[in-house]
Parts: structure tokens; sequence; C-alpha cells
């Protein structure tokens, strides 16, 4: 059960400042013996760590508590080094991963459904796993406690690389929902944008790629980190089972990172595309009006030609005046004139392509549906593929939408 928030405090204990669960923290242990797994709240931390020795490896969750505060205790809790302990007293302000000996620190940032963000803190220790986090509840180990309280059969077996594994993976989880949706956004923004171009997209076309420039920031640095922490562990002279059984672990959240890094980038590629298309799509809208009016004065033209030559005014008075001036149909054949040139020109615009057709136009525009429904479905596709993880799990194909 989570403990009811409090206003914070710190009680004194054996004259250091001891962390306890009802200045408004949590902590709760969940600990491996020989055939269960126990989950116990405790009051300190110290009182937490006193109980480590009756388990064969336990993970120590701490909320409510930012990792300068508890950094002291840790440095005499699990021999945590002077630099390692400078490490989190100074913070982070990027997700990231260091190795300090037999401890290794990672650090990633959390994105919950209800658009709650902070930053995680991994302490790998013999034996050992504690997280820190600074805010209490609505983070993403919802399912892992769940799936540990099942006293499922594998986890039985899991040491605290495994188990950090599946945190990572849980706080990789928290990134799909987020980028589903910006998924479906960016195909409504580009149904809406080859339909008809509207100026006011561009703010949130530019919106959702600050939002997706804001999740690689809390996956790019994470993912170089990881590599180069296991490119330092593999170094070492000494490999043990423990030290493969990390190495395996950072491969495997790496490529998790990867994986979510390749959304990302081809949902930032789209959010481009969007953009591109709109330029395009007002461009040519552009032209097709300054097209209608070229047309329109190119007609327009011959008329004020002739309506020019016959306002003159010029008095009969010879055999070079314009006979029309005396004639009695004059009138008629200067407006059948005039028309006579109009419809001309509407026949060869009409001929050219450049007005009118509407069969060619009809065809035109469903042959453009097609293509774009075709493109649509494949970057669906596409993009299923990429938030799919497991790799035996296939994603179902889009159906296409009917032209």
């Amino acid at each position: 059960m989570r403990a009811s928030q409090a206003p914070a405090q710190l009680v004194r204990f054996a004259g250091m400042a001891e962390i306890s669960s009802s200045s408004g923290t949590r902590i709760e242990v969940f600990g491996w013996t020989a055939n269960s797994i126990e989950s116990r709240c405790y009051l300190t931390l110290r009182e937490a760590t006193a109980a480590l020795s009756q388990y064969r490896f336990a993970w120590i969750d701490i909320e409510g508590v930012t990792a300068a505060e508890c950094a002291i205790q840790l440095e005499s809790i699990i021999a945590l080094t002077p630099l390692a302990c400078d490490t989190l007293i100074e913070g982070v302000q990027r997700p990231g991963a260091d190795d300090f000996g037999e401890i290794t620190i990672v650090t990633m940032r959390s994105h919950t459904p209800d658009g709650l963000v902070e930053f995680i803190d991994f302490l790998i220790a013999p034996k050992l796993l504690i997280t820190v986090q600074e805010k209490v509840g609505g983070d993403t180990f919802g399912s892992v406690r769940a799936r540990l309280r099942s006293q499922s059969a594998h986890l039985l077996r899991a040491d605290q690389n495994m188990l950090f594994l599946l945190l990572g993976r849980s706080i990789c989880e928290g990134y799909r929902p987020l980028l589903e949706q910006y998924n479906e956004s960016l195909e409504r923004f580009e149904r809406a944008l080859v339909r008809r171009p509207d100026a006011s997209m561009l703010d949130r076309i530019h919106e959702h790629r600050r939002h997706l420039l804001f999740l690689r920031q809390g996956l790019a640095p994470l993912h170089e980190a990881l590599a180069n922490l296991q490119a330092s562990i593999a170094l070492r002279e000494q490999s043990d089972a423990d030290t493969l059984s990390r190495l395996a672990a950072l491969r495997e959240l790496q490529d998790e990172t990867g994986a979510l890094l390749d959304v990302v980038a081809f949902q930032k590629d789209s959010a481009q595309h969007l953009l591109d298309l709109y330029l395009n799509a007002a461009s040519n809208r552009l032209n097709e009006i300054v097209r209608v009016l070229t047309v329109i004065s190119v007609i327009f033209m011959p008329l004020t030609l002739i309506a020019g030559i016959y306002g003159m005014n010029f008095e009969d008075m010879g055999p070079l005046a314009m006979p029309e001036l005396r004639w009695k149909y004059g009138y008629p054949y200067a407006l059948g004139l005039m028309l006579l040139c109009a419809l001309g020109l509407l026949a060869f615009f009409w001929h050219k392509g450049w007005i009118g057709d509407p069969l060619k136009r009809r065809k035109a525009r469903a042959s453009a549906n097609a293509a774009h429904a075709q493109m649509l479905a494949r970057a669906q596709t596409t993009m299923a593929m990429l938030l799919t993880r497991r790799r035996g799990k296939k994603p179902q194909s889009p159906r296409s939408p009917a032209p």
C-alpha cells in the first residue's frame, strides 16, 4: 500500500538526517528469498537496508526523495564512492549512465500517461537495486510491481540486472502512447493538407516537432551513454557472472532506446514532409490563382483593343476612314467580334488544358487520392513495425481506405 502524502520532514537518526516515509515519501522493499518475493514498506531508509541480509537480492523503491537527500546515507550503506555520491548530490540535467566500479548509476527520464515528466535514478549494486524518484506515485513501474506480487516463476530466478531491464523497459513503454498519439495527429494533418492547405496547421506541426525533439532529448543522450558504459565495463580484466549479466541488460536497454529513437526520427521526418507538403500545396494554390487571373486578363485584352479602336471617334471623311462608323450594323458587328475573340481564346485555353477539362481533373484527383491512400497505408505499416518491440510479434497491416 502506498503511504499517504504529508508535508516533507526529516527525522534525525544516529546523528544523521534519516529519510522517513512519514515525511511524504514511500520506501518499499521487494526481497527475493529462496521460494518467494516479499514486499514490505519501511518507515526509514536505514530500516529498509537493515533487512537486506535476509534476501538473496532486493529492490529498494524510494519515492518522494531527491537523489541528493539520500546520497549521504547511500554512501555508507552500499559503499558508494565519493565521485558517485557527488554525482547524485549535484544531480543530472540530462539522462545518462556512469560506471563506478561495482556500482552503476543510470538516469532515465520517465513520461507518464497523465503528462508527468521526471528523472529516475537507478543504482545497480551487487545483490541490490535502488530506484530514487522525486515524485510520489504516477510512475510507470506499476506493471512490474504487479508481476512481482504475482510470484511469477521466471521472476523468482531474476537478479538485479534483469529487474533493472524490466524497469527500464517500463519507462520506454511510457514513450509509446505518446508516439502513437503524435503519429495519429500527423496523419490527420496530412489528410487535411491534401484536401485543403491551412496556414493554421503550421503552428500545430511545429508544436509536434518541438514535442518530438523533447522526446529525443530524453533518449539520445541515454542511448549514447549506454553504449559508452558497455565499452567501459567490457574493458574490465575480470568478467564475472554479474558483469556479464549487467552488460546484457545494458545492451537490451540500449536496443529499446534505439527503437524509440527510430520512431522519433521517422515522425520527425514525417513532420518535415508535412511542412514541405504545405509549402508545395500553397505554391500550387497560388499558381492556380495567378493562372485564373492571367486567363481573365488575356481574354479581356483583345476586347479592350477592339473597344479602343472603335472608340477613337474619327469622322467619316475619306476612303481610309472606318466604314463601320456609318454602318447600321457596326455596333452588333463590334460586339460579335468581341464575343468571337473571347470564345476563341476560351476554346484555345480549354484545348491546352489550362481551364475546364473536368474529366481530366477528376481522373487526376482520383489518381492522387489513390496514391495518397497507398502511401498512408505504407506509413502506418512502417510505424506499426517500429512500435512493435517484440521481434516475434507481427504488426497487423492496416486496411487501406477506400479511394
